[in-house]
């Protein structure tokens, strides 16, 4: 890190170093996986001059990172750094803990085998650091197996353009080529939604930041003024709830956090038809403000439903669904003292 200061070296970058230190440590490391890292496609041929400029950078970077070491690679036949930084940068996974937090990203090789649908047939969570991919719908006996490379709770023209930019293709899937796809998600004045999405980016800054006094004021008066021009179910109004009940949790308005929150679940419901991790950490977060703010029904309701989408998303081994039978076990002996008096 000295040797770079005061570039900040990217998770890529540091990533991509760990497995050249691991392939020159073990050349036959990867030969366990369905799927080694020299069969990964780098995809150099398909990007822009900007993007192999960006690439060139960072692989200057990483060879300050790994300093002398980079003069005595001998990396397994095709790979070069810069390649092996392409392959990593196209198929790495961020790596989330329980509640979809980024905590930081790995190389998962044999996952790399799966295709990418707007509407998969599978989840991945992580368990720590190993990774489980789960079904979410029955599957029957030769449908492939698909997973989402790209944040479903967008509108097609950004999911084509994410998948484009990162992964090089043009997504042909059914859900992208269903023409009215997106009337629920862009629903409302146009104008007014387009703003909001402009506004988002600044939005956001100021969660990466913790400056939530700022964001909580400036997602509530995007909410109040555009209030009867976009449904919750628009996505970048329902974004805009998302950020101001993170805004209000982070400043223990509790109350107002979960009047935010509960606006958000008609739509999760919308866009999640089958189970999926998002819907499922949304609806979580919702019953815990219920539980905290005294009203034990709603939480009991919710955090039923959580155990049934997480019981399909995480599996009844993880850690999270220990948490929502403890809260479930909670709730209802205060439920069944609340009856008794």
């Amino acid at each position: 890190m000295k040797r770079v200061h005061p570039r900040v070296p990217t998770d890529s970058v540091r990533l991509t170093a760990r497995i050249i230190s691991k392939l020159l440590l073990d050349p036959a490391a990867d030969a366990g996986e369905l799927y080694s890292v020299t069969e990964h496609q780098s995809h150099l041929e398909d990007m822009s001059d900007g993007q192999r400029e960006g690439l060139t950078d960072l692989c200057r970077t990483l060879e300050l990172y790994l300093g002398q070491v980079s003069a005595d690679i001998h990396l397994p036949s095709g790979l070069t750094p810069i390649s092996l930084l392409a392959r990593v940068s196209c198929n790495c996974f961020s790596v989330c803990d329980g509640e979809l937090q980024d905590v930081g990203v790995g190389l998962y090789p044999s996952f790399s085998l799966l295709n990418h649908d707007c509407r998969p047939n599978c989840v991945m969570v992580f368990l720590g650091k190993r990774l489980q991919l789960r079904a979410v719908r029955n599957i029957p006996k030769h449908e492939e197996l698909t997973i989402s490379y790209t944040d479903v709770l967008a509108p097609r023209v950004e999911r084509r353009a994410q998948l484009q930019q990162q992964y090089h293709f043009f997504c042909q899937c059914q859900r992208c080529n269903t023409e009215d796809t997106d009337r629920e998600m862009l629903a409302g004045d146009e104008a007014v939604w387009t703003t909001l999405r402009d506004k988002i980016p600044e939005l956001e800054k100021l969660q990466t930041e913790n400056q939530w006094e700022e964001l909580l004021r400036e997602s509530e008066m995007l909410l109040s003024r555009h209030r009867n021009a976009v449904p919750d179910s628009n996505v970048y109004l329902l974004r805009l709830l998302d950020l101001a009940m993170d805004a209000c949790i982070s400043l223990d308005q509790y109350q107002k956090a979960l009047e935010y929150g509960s606006r958000t679940l008609g739509p999760y419901q919308l866009y999640f038809p089958d189970p999926h991790p998002s819907r499922a950490v949304e609806l979580l977060r919702v019953g815990k403000l219920q539980h905290y703010l005294g009203k034990l029904q709603d939480a009991w309701n919710t955090f039923t439903q959580v155990y049934d989408v997480m019981k399909v998303t995480h599996g009844s081994g993880h850690s999270l669904m220990d948490e929502v039978r403890r809260k479930l076990g909670e709730i209802e002996a205060e439920l069944r003292r609340a009856h008794s008096t």
